[in-house]
């Protein structure tokens, strides 16, 4: 078993600062909660790592988010603001999912 490439605290704080973005209603966990990093007695909504079957050098972290259309975001320039934060923390490559809007 390979060990979490962040720390709860380190998810925990990168899933705050990414709320925090203007333009950023909230973190979406999948139609059945199932986008998460998962931790012992806790879970981290909207972070995924993806590791294709076979492929550990092509590790991913996804990022679910809702968007707050309400600001008028540039979706664009939100998803790129979001990959920078989340390089603060990951090495992995960052795709950022638009998942829902509010």
């Amino acid at each position: 078993m390979q060990p979490d490439p962040i720390s709860l605290e380190q998810a925990e704080t990168l899933r705050d600062e990414i709320l925090s973005l203007p333009g950023v209603g909230g973190m979406h966990g999948g139609q059945f909660g199932e986008v998460a990093m998962l931790y012992p007695g806790a879970r981290v909504r909207g972070l995924h790592l993806l590791t294709p079957r076979g492929r550990p050098d092509e590790t991913r972290m996804e990022i679910h988010l809702i968007a707050d259309l309400s600001q008028l975001p540039d979706l664009g320039k939100l998803a790129d603001e979001v990959r920078a934060v989340a390089g603060r923390f990951v090495s992995e490559p960052v795709d950022v999912f638009f998942s829902d809007a509010s």
